[in-house]
């Protein structure tokens, strides 16, 4: 498959040669850094509304992180293509920022 020549792309091509499934649904981890607990949670009760109306998550979480202030992840069972990836990404590069948060970015394990 073609990607664009960006870093994603190149994340993508990598996996890609590595026989990466991504006829299967996997479980993707999206992350976002905050300096408070309570900028995390503004953005984290976000999502969960978003849960709630059907776009459905497994996990939504915030702890430490390890370089000050918190992490917050995002976890959302889907197809690991490139458009969708973005499309959550721009998502939550749109939200961070309104508490001063910045992308962290994302993750996935082949289960």
């Amino acid at each position: 498959m073609k990607y664009p020549d960006d870093a994603k792309g190149d994340f993508f091509r990598r996996v890609e040669d590595h026989g990466f499934d991504f006829a299967s649904e996997q479980v993707v981890d999206f992350h976002a850094v905050f300096a408070t607990e309570a900028e995390a949670d503004r953005i984290a009760r976000m999502y969960a509304a978003d849960h709630k109306a059907g776009d459905k998550l497994t996990n939504i979480e915030t702890k430490p992180f390890d370089q000050g202030g918190v992490e917050l992840t995002l976890s959302k069972r889907m197809l690991v293509g490139y458009d969708a990836v973005s499309a959550f990404e721009s998502k939550l590069a749109e939200r961070a920022p309104q508490v001063d948060g910045y992308l962290d970015g994302w993750g996935v394990l082949q289960e």
